[in-house]
């Protein structure tokens, strides 16, 4: 029998399911925007590779990152196996806009 994917979780304890409604945050709406426009509009990304990088998280990653971390890190990776950008570029564009805010000008 083949080992488990690290997404398949069918079976395991995961303890109690939060049912508390939780509206997302505005930089995870915006990566759903943005890999819906990779997905669907530009051809950029597809579903099977999107699938491939969440199943090659290490188990520790997997169970450490959330549902839009793990959406985050899928994303940079595919777009840096297709060379579109680097991790490191997109640190450094997170860390202007945490200087200078979303517009660019300083506070």
């Amino acid at each position: 029998m083949a080992d488990r994917l690290v997404t398949d979780i069918g079976g395991f304890e995961a303890g109690e399911v939060p049912k508390e409604e939780r509206p997302p945050l505005f930089w995870q709406r915006q990566l759903m925007a943005v890999f819906n426009l990779l997905w669907r509009e530009r051809g950029i990304l597809n579903l099977d590779e999107f699938r491939r990088k969440m199943e090659e998280f290490s188990p520790t990653d997997y169970a450490r990152l959330g549902f839009y971390d793990r959406r985050l890190e899928g994303v940079i990776g595919l777009l840096e196996e297709k060379g579109v950008l680097t991790a490191q570029e997109v640190e450094a564009r997170a860390q202007q806009i945490l200087r200078e805010g979303r517009d660019g000008r300083t506070s």
